[in-house]
């Protein structure tokens, strides 16, 4: 896949085990991080429970993450609530820091970040083009301007791996994070959503590439990319192709700009995309695979939206009295 954005923004090391949001949010002047490739140490659903089918109806979308608003997105946190949610979070570790004697400062005012299917299909438009690849990388690449340097002591108080505080205080059991993080699961409210969400999204997103369907307008990509002069086997090719792009800026680096060659397999990668009609086929298959596998999991997925909106309605709470959900 595309890179995708992490849930938790621009805050790395052990502080990134503890993001818990389903969306994306990024601390002020920081865009977020990648998320990991689907399938990458995260839980999967059964193939019982999404079938590959047959042929789907194909609807004509634009070429706009918008335009492509999956099943799944409605059980998950906006990238404006995740900002919200997450401020909360930091906002209540931040308060039993200093109860425990650290003067640890998290982030409370976060910026949303892209919509939850803005990396999902690789380039799409003329501008994104442009920029052949590294649009995607820089939107995905942490902001080390201001970043956090938490020392391992104020870890262990963070995540619950200390037992006392620097003033001698017990630290709560999870740590700050996981204290405010059940401070913002009362009154029905649900910080850590089911797995089985963020595994329908992006087990539809990889098997869907196995349909016949898809693989027949891969194929036609695939051709008229030739026409163009450049051979790639699916459009998931060029942005992991590290001859092309090079490899993903690690630690604050800067994304370096696209050069020509660049630009030009991204506009035609986008040219041949229109002429054969690849988002709206590939888009309608992953959405009647997560249709599906909702249904088989509605149970589960009913309370969601419900909880959601009672966690929101606790952060806010938080983040405009300074203190605990009402």
């Amino acid at each position: 896949m595309i890179p995708k954005p992490n849930r938790l923004g621009r805050v790395t090391g052990p502080l990134l085990l503890a993001a818990v949001l389903t969306g994306t949010a990024t601390a002020c002047d920081g865009p977020p991080t990648a998320r990991p490739h689907p399938g990458a140490g995260h839980p999967t659903v059964s193939a019982a429970d999404m079938p590959l089918p047959d042929r789907v109806p194909v609807t004509s979308v634009g070429a706009s993450p918008t335009a492509w608003q999956l099943p799944m997105d409605a059980y998950q946190y906006t990238p404006a609530q995740s900002a919200e949610v997450q401020g909360a979070v930091y906002s209540l570790a931040n308060s039993c820091m200093r109860d425990l004697g650290y003067s640890t400062d998290l982030p409370t005012r976060l910026h949303p970040g892209p919509d939850h299917n803005a990396f999902r299909y690789g380039p799409v438009t003329d501008a994104q083009a442009a920029q052949g690849y590294r649009w995607m990388l820089r939107k995905a690449a942490p902001n080390g301007a201001g970043a956090l340097n938490p020392t391992s002591e104020e870890y262990g108080a963070l995540l619950g791996k200390s037992r006392h505080g620097r003033n001698g205080r017990p630290v709560p059991t999870g740590g700050c994070l996981g204290s405010a993080r059940g401070a913002l699961d009362s009154r029905g409210g649900r910080v850590d959503l089911p797995d089985v969400i963020r595994a329908i999204a992006d087990d539809s997103y990889a098997l869907s590439q196995r349909t016949a369907q898809v693989q027949t307008v891969f194929h036609s990509w695939s051709a008229c990319m030739r026409q163009a002069g450049y051979r790639y086997p699916d459009p998931t090719a060029p942005a992991r192709d590290k001859a092309l792009v090079g490899t993903a800026p690690s630690g604050t680096g800067p994304v370096p700009a696209a050069g020509p060659h660049e630009v030009a397999v991204a506009r035609a990668d986008v040219a041949c995309k229109r002429q054969v009609g690849l988002l709206s086929v590939w888009y309608s298959v992953e959405r009647t695979m997560q249709s599906e596998a909702a249904a088989r999991h509605a149970a589960e997925l009913a309370p969601v939206p419900a909880a959601i909106a009672r966690t929101v309605r606790n952060a806010t709470a938080v983040l405009t009295a300074g203190g605990h959900p009402g």
